[in-house]
């Protein structure tokens, strides 16, 4: 490095860090002339921007919004997924499928591996939702993106998916994870038929709504919280279950938890015990029976999972 230390285990550095707050590295600190912390954490900055974040400033934040604003409105999928000669991706048998040919489609960017429980917890919901999501419309397509450790392991996991890929080691991997801020497994984004990114979370989507999630745009996904909102209206504000008999659950809005009951991620509502932070997805709670398919609801909705829609 070319640049000034501090002394390897100074007692500095450990004030430093509860000063400062840090909680992940590497981890930039700007300082300004006057003393006055200028921002907490440049590192992302300098990794997107180079000199271009010089010298980190407000005006200069906001010209940089500005640049990548632009960028994103200019998005096209083969500026995400083409790289030199890297134009193309695999499909099961190995064959190239190329970037071109996606184009007008709605990508899903499924960053994965083998060896990540929560990746293989969440495959099988992404198969159901995918098989059913291509019934209903064709362009759709799935791209995995590996952070396996070897071609074996990558052929393994990758024979249990129905869809497209990136060989395994392209280097595209890396500059995707860049770009879309990758920073656990499993991670899906979604890129609309315009090549412009719609949501880089598609994956506490998918897990909140399943295939009704597609095609994850604002208006669609606000449309789906309000008649979940609908259906919570109807649930009891407090129950109790064998899997807690401790205390009752209350009915409570949730952002992301684990349910205490089938062990899946849960999202929104959650029948919850705050002293034992013990929760139940509501069809976990109530006994949904999610093996009958979509039943009538009352008042003319049909009723499926975790989601009400009208009849």
């Amino acid at each position: 490095m070319p640049w000034l230390a501090l002394p390897f285990k100074d007692k500095s550095c450990e004030k430093l860090a509860r000063y400062f707050e840090l909680r992940t590295i590497p981890n930039l600190v700007i300082i300004g002339q006057d003393g006055k912390t200028l921002n907490p954490n440049v590192a992302e900055l300098i990794e997107d921007h180079g000199i271009e974040a010089y010298p980190f400033t407000p005006e200069k934040l906001e010209e940089l919004a500005e640049i990548e604003k632009a960028k994103l409105e200019s998005q096209t999928l083969e500026s995400v997924l083409v790289n030199g000669e890297n134009d193309f991706v695999i499909d099961k048998s190995g064959s190239k499928v190329r970037v071109s040919d996606l184009v007008g489609k709605n990508i899903l960017l499924y960053f994965s591996a083998q060896w990540c429980p929560p990746c293989r917890a969440f495959l099988p919901k992404l198969i159901e939702a995918y098989h059913t999501i291509k019934a209903k419309d064709n362009a759709f397509e799935v791209i995995f993106i590996s952070s396996d450790s070897d071609q074996s392991t990558f052929d393994e996991f990758y024979s249990e998916m129905p869809w497209l890929a990136l060989p395994f080691g392209d280097e595209r991997k890396q500059i995707l994870s860049r770009k879309f801020k990758i920073q656990g497994i499993p991670a899906a984004v979604a890129i609309g038929p315009s090549g412009r990114t719609i949501t880089k979370e598609a994956r506490m989507h998918l897990t909140s709504y399943g295939a009704d999630a597609f095609p994850f745009t604002e208006e669609h996904l606000k449309q789906l919280e309000e008649e979940l909102e609908e259906k919570a209206k109807g649930w009891p504000e407090k129950v109790k279950h064998e899997l807690h008999t401790e205390h009752e659950l209350i009915r409570t809005k949730r952002k992301v938890y684990i349910c205490n009951g089938c062990r899946g991620t849960g999202h929104s509502w959650s029948f919850y015990c705050k002293q034992c932070d013990f929760d139940l997805h509501p069809k976990c709670a109530l006994k949904e029976d999610e093996d009958t398919g979509s039943e009538k609801g009352k008042e003319g909705r049909i009723c499926h999972g975790d989601v009400c829609r009208r009849a």
